[in-house]
Order: C-alpha cells, then structure tokens, then sequence
C-alpha cells in the first residue's frame, strides 16, 4: 500500500500543533506496515513556509527551533518517494480547474491518483475533494 503525505502531514511531523500525536503515529503505522510513502516537490518549499509562519507570524516557535525542525523536514523529505510538479502537470490543473482548488492542492491528489495511493492529509476540504478522484484518508482534528 501507499501513500502520499501532503505539507500539512509533514509539518506535524516536525512540530507540535494539533493533530501532530496522531500524525506520527499513524505514519509510523504505516512505516511498520512496510508501506511506500511519497510526497510531490513542492511539499518541501509549503512545508518551510509553515515553519516560518509558525516563528514569524504565529510566533509559537522560537528561530532556533523553526531550524531544528527544518532540518528534521529535510531528513524525512529526503526519504520520501518524491514526484515532480512537471510530471504531475497537466492532470495538476486539470484537477484544480475542474474543483476549484489550487494547484497547490491539487498536485497531491494528482499524485495520488497517479500512483492508485490513498493521499493522506489534514486539510478536510482537500480530503472531501479527493474523495471523488482518489482515495484519501484525513487525520481527523478534535
């Protein structure tokens, strides 16, 4: 089984928001379960842009642990099976024309689709859209 881990998912790998519990241990579920996780280019440049917000704007992170937690991002991004925006292109904008959606967003639900892997994420909305073209499983926020 497969699945594509969206930024949402990795961030709350890296730092403590809700949801980030359950994240880690549902993809160390799926590590254990010998499962092919993958991620599209882009999750990285979104993911440090959540870093940021979180010790700029937010200010729940102090400087010293937004690099820590890059660095963590780094070592898990680097393994990760990861697609390219160019080969997920035209299905990309085909999805977000059709939806509504961001391109952004819809590169996940493209590689999802692409690879017949579930997509795993945090954002609901992105979770209810995929449903339709692919199969998504949502972490669930109390």
């Amino acid at each position: 089984m497969s699945f594509v881990l969206d930024s949402n998912i990795l961030v709350k790998l890296v730092v403590t928001e809700p949801g980030s519990e359950q994240a880690r241990t549902t993809v160390t579920r799926f590590l254990e379960r010998g499962c092919s996780l993958y991620t599209v280019d882009l999750a990285l440049a979104e993911s440090l842009n959540a870093l940021w917000k979180h010790a700029k704007i937010h200010e729940d992170l102090e400087t010293e642990d937004a690099k820590s937690a890059a660095q963590d991002l780094n070592e898990i991004y680097d393994k990760l099976n990861v697609l390219t925006t160019l080969e997920l292109s035209e299905q990309a904008l085909d999805i977000a024309l059709t939806k509504n959606i961001t391109v952004y967003d819809s590169l996940f639900i493209s590689a999802a689709r692409k690879l017949k892997a579930s997509l795993y994420t945090a954002d609901q909305k992105l979770h209810n859209i995929s449903e339709n073209i692919a199969t998504s499983k949502s972490l669930k926020l109390p």
